[in-house]
């Protein structure tokens, strides 16, 4: 019953995420809703939250999901280190990766801002689980977006 709850929620988040076009998530606050609850629910169900402190964890991811979001928008355009970069000029990959320097730097003082903040209502151990879970399905879910852009 669990795995199939799972892959519904997991399937309706992909439905949704998809039929973004790579349009940024933050335009479309259903869908990043619908991702943090989708997360913050998995994580809840694999981690060891005291229970008088569980409103406390949810306040506090919302505004870690938010702060993210926010910082995830103000980078938007930036191509992937992976990506062919061959359609580019020199200075436009220089810009470009010392935009993602500045996002990582950005991104591990969130990272680090909230440890402190998860640390509060839970255990060091069950953050970085959380973190793992969160990795996780991010990347199902760019699987999926990715599966689904060459079905097209």
């Amino acid at each position: 019953m669990k795995t199939i709850f799972r892959s519904m929620v997991l399937f309706l988040l992909m439905a949704s995420v998809v039929k973004l076009d790579a349009q940024e998530i933050k335009n479309f606050p259903r869908v990043r809703m619908l991702l943090m609850e989708t997360q913050l629910a998995e994580i809840k169900k694999n981690i060891v939250i005291d229970n008088r402190n569980i409103q406390k964890f949810d306040q506090i991811y919302r505004d870690y999901i938010l702060e993210i979001a926010e910082l995830n928008s103000r980078y938007k355009g930036l191509v992937s280190m992976e990506a062919n970069l061959g359609n580019m000029s020199d200075p436009e990959i220089e810009d470009n990766f010392v935009r993602q320097t500045e996002k990582t730097k950005r991104l591990l003082i969130v990272r680090e801002k909230y440890f402190y903040e998860f640390k509060m209502v839970m255990k060091p151990g069950e953050i970085i689980k959380m973190y793992r879970i969160e990795r996780e399905i991010v990347k199902k879910v760019q699987q999926e977006m990715k599966n689904r852009a060459k079905t097209r």
